[in-house]
């Protein structure tokens, strides 16, 4: 019996083992074919931004054409780059051309760049439920993008929290939603990594909405890493509906969700940010808004929320009924109000907790054809 068991220690520890490692290795990816969704990476080459129009993806490299070379055009955004030509002249471009290039995950650049960008929070009801906030709201996410291939470096008393989230560009300003339906649109993975402990610090636990805290737990160094590539579907609307959220820790699947299911749809996103309008928020000793002359400045990253699974749980009942009866028994009311002195008890039991990111962990963050970031905490 003590034999079986210790074999079967051995081989659970053996296949724990292989599912970490082929996450490190790499896992083949669905890619569209041309003709229904361009999937766009960029990467340098004798010290100019190239775009490749990607064909493969085995998981450690790409495969495809170099748009730049072919339409001579380097050092622009993905979506400019193709501006000019319709869907239909960009697919003839890339079936047209023999010539193919084998980019490696490491030299790949964020499929965006930028630091400006716009999230929000709350968009899957099943988030809204572990978190206890019952509606979506929008907040500036002010930090540079990484690539896919991603190193966080952890900081002494974080509590990092992950969110695999679908982000949106447009190649222009948006001022209206008169014609989105016709507009490209670029899709990408990415992880709205996010520190916990400030978020509670500074949130306002009387109006969580409001987004106060949100801009600086979620705008650290490192802290918004990008898929290997930027997806243009030639009818964005059908494409969003099929695609698939998941995110993996050490191998173990922590999120799982579908975009059809997002509360604010992509139209609605539009509309709230547009009217946003002056509105702006407290971020790294500033006041930042979402907007530029009214309008969503083009390649800014829309993060359209995450859905059910982060680390993060609200307080249960029991806590709150147990912080509650301590707050009056120790006459805390004459020095603190209830609704914060129970946030501050329940920051003080996540820490107790440990169950945060920590280095070492490995993250996987991946959307249907989209792609996966492949995060290592150090």
């Amino acid at each position: 019996m003590m034999n079986q068991t210790f074999m079967s220690l051995i081989t659970c520890a053996i296949l724990c083992f292989s599912d970490v490692y082929a996450a490190k290795t790499g896992k083949i990816q669905n890619l569209k074919a041309p003709e229904e969704a361009l999937t766009l990476s960029r990467f340098t080459k004798n010290g100019q931004a190239h775009i490749l129009a990607v064909l493969d993806d085995d998981g450690k490299t790409l495969t495809g054409i170099d748009l730049s070379v072919e339409l001579n055009r380097f050092d622009q955004p993905a979506l400019e780059v193709i501006q000019t030509l319709t869907y239909d002249e960009v697919v003839a471009i890339i079936r047209a051309s023999k010539d193919r290039v084998t980019i490696p995950y490491e030299a790949l650049l964020p499929a965006i760049e930028g630091d400006k960008h716009i999230a929000i929070g709350i968009n899957y009801d099943e988030h809204g439920e572990e978190t206890s906030v019952d509606a979506p709201f929008l907040f500036p996410k002010i930090v540079d993008t990484d690539p896919a291939i991603h190193h966080l470096k952890y900081t002494r008393g974080w509590l990092l929290d992950h969110e695999v989230e679908l982000g949106l560009v447009f190649p222009d300003a948006v001022c209206s939603t008169s014609n989105l339906p016709d507009q490209r649109i670029g899709f990408l993975v990415v992880n709205d990594y996010s520190e916990r402990a400030t978020l509670m610090r500074e949130l306002d636990v009387k109006n969580v909405k409001n987004g106060k805290g949100f801009p600086n737990a979620k705008s650290m160094k490192g802290f918004l890493p990008t898929g290997p590539y930027i997806v243009v579907p030639k009818d964005w609307q059908s494409f969003v509906a099929e695609l698939k959220l998941d995110l993996h820790v050490n191998g173990v699947i922590r999120q799982s969700g579908s975009a059809k299911d997002m509360v604010w749809s992509i139209n609605k996103i539009i509309e709230e940010t547009l009217a946003s309008k002056n509105r702006t928020w407290p971020c790294h000793n500033k006041n930042v808004g979402l907007l530029e002359n009214n309008c969503i400045p083009a390649n800014s990253i829309i993060i359209t929320g995450t859905p059910a699974g982060v680390i993060f749980k609200k307080p249960t009942t029991g806590f709150k009924v147990k912080t509650a009866s301590k707050y009056f028994l120790t006459f805390r009311f004459f020095s603190h109000q209830l609704l914060p002195y129970v946030m501050q008890e329940h920051l003080k039991e996540q820490i107790r907790e440990d169950k945060y990111l920590k280095p070492g962990d490995f993250v996987e963050t991946s959307i249907s054809f989209l792609g996966t970031i492949k995060t290592t905490i150090e």
